[in-house]
């Protein structure tokens, strides 16, 4: 639920949706379907040791960035 939060957050801030949305009253929990992934984790080891490279953008600042760049990707206007 916080990742659905938080993409309802950065995307109003974003005006992709209504500043006010209900994300409550959108939300329907539903037994686990077919094909979905229970847990997932992401293991960065391999490209930290043959790249240098280690990721650390969060989650919150990624789902920002993210936001951003579509709007400026698709030329929505802000609301102000």
């Amino acid at each position: 639920m916080e990742f659905v939060r938080i993409l309802c957050e950065e995307l109003s801030k974003e005006s992709l949706i209504p500043k006010d949305f209900d994300v409550d009253a959108h939300i329907e929990l539903v037994e686990m379907q077919p094909g979905d992934v229970v847990v997932t984790c992401a293991d960065t080891k391999a490209l930290e040791s043959g790249f240098g490279y280690r990721p650390n953008t969060s989650f919150k600042m990624g789902i920002c960035q993210f936001a951003r760049w579509y709007r400026d990707y698709y030329g929505i206007q802000e609301e102000k």
